[in-house]
């Protein structure tokens, strides 16, 4: 497969992780152990595919890169969780779109990837998109859930360079999964090892910890494929097809109509920056 294939179906199982993950923890739950049993679950489904590709980093730098992956994807992730508590997970997709700026100059600065016309228009269009979207009676809906969603975002950014760096040494499926399962004992060490925090936890959450698990486990998988053959500054943005499949999935399953020609209108801006930075 070619990293616009799976970048596409990372973005498709991204969304759908999200989607179970704001129905369940809307009506309950706690952030960080929902983290440690959900990272864990994710990783534990990949390991079986480790087998069919498997080898271990020959440099030494390279774990260092590994080890900074898991801290960043650990703060991405507990943020999120955090952040789905308080907003929808069709606002959570559009807010998400503040990463091309990241994504855009990081990839410049460390990879020295090109910052074409194209590509800063497009930004334009994506920041257009994620204000409209953030527009409400004269001010800006900037609220702590939408905070947290940013600095969720910056986190995850920061993750995807280190992934970048890490996965030209490293198994994409070993790395994926050993990632997942290292965020998931951390979360519980800082939990301080209570089980039974842990054990609340999956009583709440039950099937909603383990769907979004996997789906999340895979999105991972994908991700991780992509960026090897990919420039993270492509890869990115269109993992972001998971903003239509989030937007579409909150509306229909969820029922979050309100502002729903907002959504539409900033979704669309979104989308055709989107188009732009890949494909031209």
């Amino acid at each position: 497969m070619t990293w616009l294939t799976c970048s596409l179906i990372a973005g498709f199982f991204f969304a759908l992780s999200r989607v179970v993950a704001r129905f369940v923890l809307r009506d309950g739950g706690n952030p960080l152990a929902f983290t440690a049993v959900h990272d864990l679950i994710a990783g534990v489904v990949l390991l079986p595919l480790i087998f069919f590709s498997f080898h271990l980093p020959k440099n030494n730098i390279t774990w260092v890169y590994f080890l900074s992956v898991i801290i960043f994807a650990f703060l991405s992730d507990w943020c999120t969780f955090i952040a789905l508590r308080k907003i929808n997970i069709s606002v959570y997709q559009i807010v998400n779109q503040v990463r091309h700026v990241f994504v855009l100059f990081g990839g410049f600065l460390l990879f020295s990837e090109a910052i074409t016309s194209y590509k800063l228009i497009a930004i334009l269009l994506i920041i257009i998109g994620v204000v409209v979207m953030l527009y409400e009676k004269s001010k800006f809906d900037f609220s702590k859930g939408i905070g947290i969603a940013v600095l969720s975002t910056l986190f995850a950014v920061v993750a995807f360079f280190f992934v970048k760096y890490a996965v030209v040494d490293f198994s994409e499926t070993a790395m994926a999964s050993f990632e997942l399962i290292s965020i998931g004992l951390l979360s519980f060490g800082i939990l301080g090892f209570d089980k039974e925090k842990i054990v609340q936890e999956s009583r709440i959450n039950r099937w909603g910890l383990v769907i979004s698990g996997a789906l999340f486990g895979l999105f991972e998988l994908f991700l991780f494929f992509a960026l090897k053959f990919g420039d993270i500054s492509r890869v990115i943005p269109v993992t972001q097809s998971a903003l239509v499949f989030g937007v579409i999935m909150g509306v229909v399953f969820l029922g979050e109509k309100e502002r729903i020609w907002q959504k539409a209108v900033g979704t669309i801006i979104i989308v055709a920056g989107i188009i732009l930075m890949n494909f031209i």
